[in-house]
Formats: structure tokens, C-alpha cells, sequence
């Protein structure tokens, strides 16, 4: 799906991508010792559970991060989504990952798909960025700012 995503590149997953994500994490926390905020995943996701603990780990030893971002992994039979929602759960205050379209009995913190806004499910919340509420996901913070659905627009 976003292999035609407008500057956006796949990286190589593996120890040199650890590797690296290691060392840019503590030079984001020397830079900004009073938070930072990565968003994980533009392309991809989770590959690994050890890739989820690599992620556990950092926020152990990084109390300046916060990581948000998206997982299509939710499927409760597959190892690394139950290491994930784990994580998520122990830790959403730093580390608020959603689910995407996650089934709603599953009550995670997630996201939905709607054609138009009179689509948007019971419980959730509309994204504000897409409907002109606010200038863009920075100014808004929602995402990582409530466990609730959120619903996008379809585009």
C-alpha cells in the first residue's frame, strides 16, 4: 500500500537498524532531555517481538521518549501483536500505539475507516486534522492523547 507513498522509503529491518535507532534515541534525549516524541512506522511494522522489547527497553532507559504510531498487528493468536497490545497496555502513556481497524470487542486503543463523518462509530472520535479542527497532528495531539477509536476519512 505505500510502496507509491510520496517520499517515503523503505528501511532494511535487522541489527544495523537497531543499531542505529539506539544511538539517534539518545542523542534525541541529550538534544531534548524534557521529552521527545518518535512516531514509528510511516512504512512497516512490528517484525519482531524482540523488535517490540527493543522498543520496551528504550523507553526503560530513555525516560524523555514518547513513541506513537500505528499497527495493523492485533490479531491476539499472533506473538508479536500480543507483545505489542502488552506494551501498549503497560505503558500507553509513552508508548501509544493503535491498532488499526482492531475489531471494537477487542478494547484497544485503535482507529477506524469511514467513507464520510456521519460513518463515525459510537465511542469514537473523528480525526480534528482531517476535518479543518486544527492546523495539522501536531497542534492536535489526539491520537496520543486519548485511548478512544479514532475514525479517518477514508482517502
Amino acid at each position: 500500500m505505500g510502496n507509491k507513498m510520496h517520499l517515503a522509503d523503505r528501511v532494511a529491518t535487522g541489527p544495523d537498524l537497531l543499531w542505529r535507532l539506539e544511538r539517534e534515541v539518545a542523542l534525541l534525549e541529550i538534544r531534548h532531555p524534557g521529552g521527545f516524541a518518535v512516531r514509528l512506522h510511516v512504512l512497516g511494522d512490528f517484525f519482531s517481538v524482540e523488535y517490540v522489547q527493543f522498543w520496551e527497553r528504550l523507553l526503560e532507559r530513555h525516560p524523555a521518549l514518547h513513541v506513537w504510531g500505528y499497527s495493523a498487528r492485533h490479531d491476539k493468536d499472533d506473538p508479536i501483536a500480543a507483545a505489542l497490545i502488552a506494551l501498549v497496555k503497560k505503558e500507553w502513556s509513552r508508548f501509544a500505539v493503535r491498532f488499526s481497524n482492531a475489531p471494537m470487542e477487542y478494547a484497544l486503543p485503535a482507529t477506524t475507516t469511514v467513507e464520510h463523518p456521519l460513518q463515525v462509530p459510537s465511542g469514537s472520535v473523528l480525526c480534528p486534522e482531517q476535518t479543518g479542527k486544527t492546523e495539522s497532528c501536531a497542534t492536535c495531539g489526539l491520537c496520543w492523547a486519548t485511548t478512544k477509536r479514532i475514525a479517518f476519512l477514508q482517502h
